[in-house]
């Protein structure tokens, strides 16, 4: 996690009167920060991996792959997005698609979502359907909180992974050819 974040606090974050001095010592309110910090935070880590693959001298410089969900305007330049900590429900899979969408007309195009929910456990029919959407998305993430149960497609029942395989095996060629 990138985020500025304080678990024991009502928002999760912290607080939006905080005060931040600036080098020149401007108070700034953390309301005004807050996204700037992932922002920051990412551009730091997308330049150090770029100079410590340059320190190895193998000849090439290797692209860093970076993922957050604390972004600001600019963030696609070095790093990849997902949507954040969400739900194993029904219409949290009916959000992430325009989620994804607005963030991909907006300059986002490296996004996805947790598919199968990142809380809560998803039933066979619910991990089908996202799986399926998931295909679709920039950005394939299965991604899930550590005390929910497993979810490798041939985990759950044939009538899941029977469609997602069908889906997977075919829709590329068809595509390609």
């Amino acid at each position: 996690m990138n985020e500025p974040s304080v678990f024991n606090s009502p928002e999760v974050t912290m607080d939006r009167d905080a005060i931040h001095r600036t080098a020149d010592g401007t108070e700034v309110k953390h309301r005004y920060l807050h996204n700037m910090y992932g922002f920051y935070h990412t551009m730091a880590a997308y330049e150090g991996h770029l100079l410590r693959s340059r320190e190895l001298n193998t000849g090439k410089i290797n692209r860093p792959f970076i993922l957050t969900r604390s972004f600001f305007a600019g963030s696609q330049r070095y790093c990849a997005m997902w949507t954040g900590d969400n739900m194993a429900k029904w219409d949290h899979l009916e959000k992430s698609i325009p989620m994804l969408l607005t963030l991909s007309l907006s300059n986002f195009p490296f996004v996805g979502a947790d598919v199968g929910g990142f809380f809560f456990n998803p039933s066979s029919e619910l991990m089908t359907r996202w799986m399926q959407a998931g295909a679709f998305y920039p950005f394939f993430r299965a991604h899930a909180h550590l005390e929910t149960k497993r979810r490798e497609p041939w985990l759950f029942a044939d009538e899941t992974t029977r469609p997602v395989s069908y889906t997977h095996l075919t829709l590329p060629t068809k595509r390609i050819v």
